[in-house]
């Protein structure tokens, strides 16, 4: 596939460079906020070639691309100019696009824009730390050991300081200055001032009692920091002398929202996030098998939709406060059951093309990239999209019996299984996972098999 001209022809039927706000990329989509909805040719980006699907949720014009999707971007970049801000060009503040939105579609595009950009280096943390587990509980190494101790300080850099990377993404986001959402989130985790928290040195502003807590590796604070601190920027530079400008609006900007933030906006959404951490452990404790079977197999239709960004933040915020998220133990078994929903229509279908491609399909999912099985085979076959959520509820109902647990981000599919293993070493909720994906893989092939063999127009339609 030539990347360069696919990216060319996405740009001129989503409208044009002038039409696009801005774009960025996750692992599989190009996300496009486009000034004018109706200056896109839906029908001809879903037929182009190199294109899965086509998606819009949140906001976004989501471009389903595949593995091949940050190459696709590289070459789109350039043809957009610098006036378009993008994840790799944070300096430029994104254009005020006017959209009918619902509050959750608001709420999802903020989450993903967010937490997108950060998924990368997250999630190959995420895996380290995992294999660090793998290699304590061998033998091949101990806590105490130099390399350990080096590598572990590697897989935790982005868990420690999680508000300066989320204060950079946030900025974006929200069209503030970059550093200046840096800023305000190397504010929350400052030596001195973690130290204050500990031992009550730093007690009041301005004779205003004041109460530090260590914001390390959190994740709402930031965000809404850096929220209200881009719309402080904003005023401040409609009334602010342009002479001066260039260092108040950050100087002021700093000097109001970072006392705030340890005033109110910390503390409030401290609580807030416990709170939900505890609904969410709360519904997972009451019965782990049937939370399994309710949330293991449609966890994929949240997916499909975008709807599952709204559990993110409390993922994350349970790993990295709690050290562990069982709630991610039931997802397991869905990415398995996909990629075997793909392989059975796989073996079923005629075209070489489509099945050469279903192959492919098949194998990404299982190495955690799912979004070209799902979209590419799942979605339009339809039936395999049925075993799948079946298959998925079986190994998620498996997984909730077993108590597999998560302890690290790290992606999905047999890449993420370091991520399951718990530090004090094997136990039963690892050898659920094990089962539980092949089960999934399993009994999703076998359902595709059967109820897609019998469909043979759809088959053949396909």
């Amino acid at each position: 596939m030539d990347n360069k001209k696919l990216a060319n022809e996405v740009l001129e039927k989503v409208g044009g460079k002038e039409n696009v706000a801005n774009v960025i990329h996750c692992m599989t989509r190009l996300r496009f906020t486009l000034r004018d909805d109706k200056k896109a040719d839906r029908e001809a980006v879903k037929k182009m070639n190199g294109v899965i699907s086509l998606i819009e949720q949140g906001g976004q014009f989501q471009v389903v691309i595949g593995n091949s999707v940050a190459k696709v971007y590289d070459e789109l970049v350039p043809m957009l100019g610098t006036e378009v801000a993008s994840n790799n060009d944070s300096s430029q503040e994104k254009d005020s696009v006017k959209k009918k939105e619902t509050l959750f579609d608001m709420f999802s595009r903020t989450i993903s824009g967010v937490f997108t950009p950060t998924l990368g280096v997250l999630s190959a943390c995420g895996v380290l730390q995992g294999i660090l587990a793998v290699c304590i509980v061998s033998g091949w190494l101990t806590k105490t050991d130099s390399t350990y101790l080096l590598l572990y300080g590697i897989s935790n850099v982005i868990f420690y300081f999680f508000p300066i990377f989320l204060g950079a993404s946030a900025a974006v986001q929200f069209g503030m200055k970059q550093y200046l959402g840096m800023a305000v989130g190397a504010c929350l985790i400052y030596p001195t001032f973690i130290l204050a928290a500990a031992d009550g040195t730093i007690n009041s502003l301005f004779s205003i009692p004041l109460k530090l807590s260590n914001y390390t590796s959190t994740v709402f604070p930031v965000i809404i920091a850096v929220y209200l601190g881009s719309k402080l920027e904003k005023l401040l530079k409609k009334i602010m002398p342009e002479v001066i400008s260039f260092f108040a609006v950050p100087l002021l900007v700093l000097l109001f929202i970072v006392p705030l933030t340890f005033w109110i906006v910390g503390p409030v959404t401290i609580l807030l996030s416990s709170f939900l951490s505890k609904v969410v452990l709360g519904a997972y404790s009451f019965n782990p098998v049937i939370a399994g079977l309710l949330i293991g197999g449609p966890w994929i239709v949240l997916v499909m939709f975008g709807l599952h960004w709204a559990f993110i933040p409390i993922f994350i915020n349970n790993l990295v406060t709690l050290q562990q998220e069982p709630v991610m133990g039931l997802l397991a078994a869905n990415q398995m059951a996909m990629a075997g929903a793909v392989l059975a229509a796989a073996v079923l279908l005629k075209n070489k093309t489509k099945k050469s491609g279903a192959v492919t399909a098949g194998v990404t999912c299982i190495l955690g990239i799912s979004e070209p099985t799902l979209y590419g085979y799942l979605i339009p076959l339809k039936t395999p999209m049925i075993a799948s959520i079946i298959a998925g509820s079986i190994g998620g109902a498996l997984s909730g019996l077993f108590g597999t647990t998560k302890y690290a981000m790290g992606g999905s599919g047999v890449i993420a299984i370091p991520t399951y293993l718990n530090p004090e070493g094997l136990d039963a909720g690892f050898y659920g996972l094990l089962l539980s994906m092949a089960v999934g893989l399993i009994i999703g092939f076998i359902l595709t098999f059967i109820l897609l063999k019998k469909d043979r127009k759809r088959l053949e339609e396909f």
